[in-house]
């Protein structure tokens, strides 16, 4: 099963949400079955193209990428994405496994973990079907950190990618090596200026794709380009950023950062000469963020404005939304166990009760 690999390095600037982190579970779980339930047949996820899945239009789809996108989902939008898996968990807290399912209950992905005796996560199988499934295996250092992982398919185990980290100082990842049966794919270094604050990437490819969307062997060394310019200030918050969609390109995107005394983002500025779209936030003295805004500039139609209301635990409990000249009322409705975990939340969109997110938690 052939596959083209891509590499993504992020930097998290700003939680999708400060609320009460919907992921904490207070005790010692075994097991969490969780799902989203929809109360009206009509109003169902949003699919892109007609032939999405359940899942809708999910390009990647990871355990951690689907639970992000539901969440931003379910909190600030008037909709719902789709989520229905199990996970268990080790004794010592860490997951085990996670089977994920279709709406009809059918079998749509299991994911296994294996950890060595410092905890470190050495394995991932993924399970597709008929034992079908992708490996991705991970090495240590002495120090714990990750310097390497080698990937591939079970029914075409030379088919692969191996990824060499390269680190420099205190253990920063300055380098990224890749090589697949075809030999050097992929070289990416990154430049540090301590003293500036700034961090150049830099790409260089060894091989093109053609129109039938195989690679070809460019040259044995490639060319390296700059793909990101990145500018943090003294309490390495990311300030701006320069990145370019391909090596050819004249110029960059720019994104320029803001901040308020508490190092809460306030403000995301998308340029190419000029500012064309933006994002900004406010928060409480909890640091919880109470309203966004986001605009693009010569299209006012387009413009979102979210104000968000908490009950006294930190949980949102109301949202009031602008979505393209429309508003919404969102109200959310809590059931809790006896830890204090919640079990179950109905989102209620202008007074229709449309979607209903329960967790069955399972305790050692």
């Amino acid at each position: 099963m052939k596959f083209i690999y891509t590499l993504i390095f992020t930097s998290l600037l700003v939680s999708a949400y400060s609320q009460q982190n919907m992921d904490t579970i207070y005790g010692n779980p075994k097991s969490v079955r969780e799902k989203v339930e929809f109360l009206n047949e009509k109003k169902q996820n949003y699919k892109f193209m007609q032939n999405d899945g359940d899942y809708g239009h999910a390009l990647i789809f990871t355990p951690e990428n689907i639970r992000e996108t539901f969440k931003c989902n379910w909190v600030d939008s008037k909709g719902c994405f789709y989520v229905n898996y199990k996970k268990e968990f080790l004794k010592n807290g860490l997951p085990d496994n996670e089977i994920w399912y279709n709406k009809d209950g059918s079998f749509k992905r299991e994911y296994k973990y294996t950890y060595d005796k410092n905890n470190n996560l050495v394995e991932t199988k993924e399970l597709y079907w008929d034992d079908v499934h992708y490996l991705t295996r991970y090495f240590y250092n002495k120090s714990n950190l990750l310097i390497s992982e080698s990937r591939y398919w079970s029914d075409d185990p030379n088919d692969f990618v191996h990824l060499y980290f390269i680190r420099g100082y205190k253990g920063k990842i300055i380098g990224v090596n890749s090589f697949d049966e075809d030999g050097s794919r992929d070289i990416i270094t990154y430049e540090i200026d301590s003293i500036e604050n700034t961090i150049n990437e830099y790409h260089q490819r060894v091989f093109n794709y053609t129109n039938e969307d195989s690679f070809k062997v460019r040259d044995s060394i490639g060319k390296k380009f700059l793909l990101k310019k990145s500018k943090f200030d003294d309490f390495e918050n990311k300030v701006y950023e320069e990145h370019w969609i391909e090596e050819n390109s004249k110029r960059p995107y720019k994104t320029i950062y803001e901040y308020d005394e508490r190092n809460n983002l306030i403000y995301e500025g998308y340029a190419r000469d000029t500012v064309y779209a933006y994002r900004k936030y406010k928060y409480d003295l909890d640091d919880r963020k109470i309203s966004y805004e986001y605009s693009v500039v010569k299209n006012s139609s387009s413009k979102e404005l979210v104000n968000y209301k908490y009950d006294e635990k930190g949980y949102i409990i109301k949202v009031l939304c602008h979505f393209r000249e429309k508003e919404y009322t969102i109200d959310y409705k809590y059931k809790f166990d006896k830890k204090g975990n919640w079990t179950e939340i109905t989102k209620i969109v202008n007074g229709e009760p449309l979607y209903v997110w329960t967790r069955d938690i399972k305790y050692y």
